[in-house]
């Protein structure tokens, strides 16, 4: 994906950009929320006085591997939507230089 497709025609190709682009940003968007989605909740357990004990620190210990694990699913997301503006460059630079009929 990214390359002008056989038959494409040079407007096909940017709509597709476009929607890359489109797609690429609603990514980050929700690459932002779900990296923080446990933020409160981490920081709300592992305050100072909260709970203390064995459990506690199971339960908090837990949270924490979720928050990383929710932040490295943000942060590829955020790679892929990298990815896709990568792309949609690509296929506008393609469909400019095509001829008006398709390639």
């Amino acid at each position: 994906m990214g390359a002008m497709r056989p038959g494409e025609t040079s407007q096909q190709a940017q709509a597709r950009a476009q929607r890359l682009r489109q797609h690429a940003a609603r990514a980050r968007g929700l690459a932002g929320s779900l990296g923080s989605a446990l933020d409160t909740g981490v920081s709300k357990a592992t305050a100072d006085g909260v709970w203390y004990g064995p459990y506690a620190e199971r339960v908090t210990g837990q949270l924490r591997e979720k928050q990383r694990a929710l932040e490295g699913l943000a942060n590829g997301l955020r790679a892929t939507a990298t990815s896709w503006d990568q792309q949609a460059e690509q296929l506008e630079t393609e469909a400019a230089a095509a001829p008006a009929g398709g390639n």
